[in-house]
């Protein structure tokens, strides 16, 4: 795929095609399929990138090692030591793992698949309380101690909250929610965010600020923001269960309204919380907000049935795989 963008060429100050196209890439002797994106200079032939570009590469690539090969994801590797309520120090003896190397995974770095699979182990108590006894011998008797109790009284694993059952059909990481694990909070703000900013909106709009949204987020960062399933019906793509998400969530009013001579509901919120949300992902709903909120619902409609998304999967309401977000045309 391949469109003019508006910049002009670092090399000469011309015209500036982006293109988006699927590579063979090596990583740890394996080969995987990636999206790649860049820019080429129309006078020139010569190709660039930026940074953004080059981190939605690394993103697909090392996202698809992770689930191959049972690899937790960063902030699983932070949530686990917290849970302990463990420091560097502390949970680096533990494994025994080199000196700021626990800290790397939590900033991104890839583990091994041994010392990512020894990582997720240890959402099981029993298993980080062996490890514990077994290096005993790299701690002060107090702080070990102190580890010990922490580590017992933390709970066995992160258990899944009736929400997350109702908002998600999965939360195995894949193509199909953006590599997202779930996040109930941050989900339940996202909508909150899109109804406050439209003052009144009908789920059918709703429907597709989520889906623009995600699939955005994901092209360029290759990664999504809710990790929602979505799916290809008759007006356009919606989130899995949308229905059952928007029913139950808390500060979201519904209205039972009639337009165009059928029953529907009417949704509003009076508040939303954007502290959980990173600065790409603020300025993803933001962009989402500036472009589709000015469109009537038909308008919106009639866009997403333009989008691949929707006209390779909506013949068996299918569910859309994230990388269908590199072919969008209304973003």
């Amino acid at each position: 795929m391949e469109k003019y963008v508006d910049m002009v060429s670092p090399f000469t100050g011309g015209k500036v095609k982006e293109f988006s196209t699927v590579e063979e890439h090596e990583f740890r002797k394996e080969t995987y399929s990636v999206h790649v994106c860049y820019y080429m200079c129309e006078d020139t032939g010569e190709k660039f990138t930026t940074t953004e570009q080059d981190e939605l590469l690394f993103n697909d690539l090392y996202s698809q090692y992770r689930v191959k090969h049972g690899i937790p994801f960063p902030e699983e590797i932070k949530e686990i030591r917290t849970r302990y309520k463990l420091n560097y120090s502390q949970i680096t003896r533990i494994l025994g793992f080199g000196a700021n190397q626990y800290a790397q995974y939590e900033n991104g770095q890839i583990p091994s698949e041994s010392n990512g699979k020894m990582i997720l182990a240890m959402q099981n108590k029993q298993v980080i309380l062996g490890l514990l006894e077994a290096s005993k011998e790299e701690f002060e008797i107090d702080e070990y101690l102190k580890v010990s109790e922490a580590i017992s009284c933390a709970s066995d694993k992160v258990t899944c909250s009736a929400q997350q059952s109702l908002f998600y059909k999965d939360i195995k990481r894949s193509v199909y929610n953006g590599f997202k694990h779930p996040n109930v909070q941050k989900l339940m703000e996202m909508i909150k965010y899109f109804v406050c900013n439209s003052k009144s909106i009908f789920p059918t709009k709703l429907n597709k600020e989520m889906f623009y949204a995600d699939f955005y987020h994901y092209k360029r960062f290759g990664i999504s923001i809710s990790g929602l399933n979505y799916q290809a019906i008759q007006f356009g793509p919606v989130p899995v269960h949308y229905n059952t998400i928007y029913d139950n969530i808390d500060g979201i009013n519904k209205e039972i309204v009639l337009a165009h001579d059928m029953e529907s509901t009417r949704l509003t919120c009076d508040e939303y919380d954007l502290s959980l949300f990173d600065e790409k992902e603020k300025e993803t709903l933001e962009t989402i907000v500036r472009i589709i909120q000015p469109m009537k619902t038909d308008e919106i409609v009639a866009e997403s049935h333009k989008e691949d998304a929707w006209i390779n999967y909506s013949q068996e309401n299918k569910l859309i795989p994230y990388s269908e977000a590199f072919s969008l045309r209304l973003i």
